[in-house]
């Protein structure tokens, strides 16, 4: 079988979440929406690529149709550290790897979890210090309160997500730090990518 771009084993691996956790497949609005696709045919590029590759078959006429024809493939189950960031590159892009932490990723419920070192102390009144490991879960729209990890010009800062009425806000943990606000016509490059799901500690 042919290898699977990083897009495309994103969305495989959504595929059989999705109907793993809700005993039906998932429909092209689901998947664009979790995966930040605004365009439907972008989605449909992805499962045409799929099923070419014979991961999935599609029924026509029905509104959820994907079936899953075989699993996705066997990656690492090391948790990824991912450094920063450049703009616009895939997440787990190797440039961006620094490292892996022996810890299955499978355990924080998203096969394409990775962690973050944390640098600082902007959230130690979330109990998250200096040094610190974060686990982060990709996840398109995060929920006000939760802590993400969000990518700002090509760094990865982690703060609580906010999303106000006049745009995002990140709040940390720390008074002596002020809030980041970004509206939509502020033009500042802000990339949430996802949400805080565990803590590894060194000791």
């Amino acid at each position: 079988m042919d290898s699977l771009t990083d897009r495309q084993r994103e969305v495989l691996y959504f595929l059989a979440r999705y109907a793993r956790e809700n005993g039906y497949p998932p429909t092209v609005r689901d998947i664009g929406a979790e995966l930040n696709m605004k365009s439907p045919n972008t989605v449909h590029t992805h499962l045409k690529a799929l099923k070419d590759k014979g991961y999935i078959g599609m029924e026509p006429g029905k509104n959820r149709n994907i079936r899953l024809l075989r699993p996705p493939p066997e990656t690492s189950t090391n948790l990824p550290l991912v450094g920063s960031i450049a703009a616009g590159s895939p997440i787990l892009a190797v440039e961006n790897l620094e490292d892996s932490l022996e810890v299955d990723r499978a355990f924080f419920g998203h096969p394409e979890s990775f962690s973050v070192r944390v640098r600082g102390d902007s959230m130690i009144e979330a109990h998250i210090q200096d040094g610190d490991y974060v686990v982060i879960r990709p996840k398109a729209q995060p929920e006000n309160g939760d802590v993400v990890a969000a990518l700002i010009d090509e760094e990865v800062t982690l703060k609580y997500f906010y999303q106000t009425r006049a745009g995002v806000e990140l709040r940390p943990a720390n008074p002596r730090y002020a809030p980041l606000c970004f509206t939509p016509d502020a033009g500042a490059d802000l990339r949430i990518l996802g949400v805080m799901a565990g803590l590894i500690r060194r000791t």
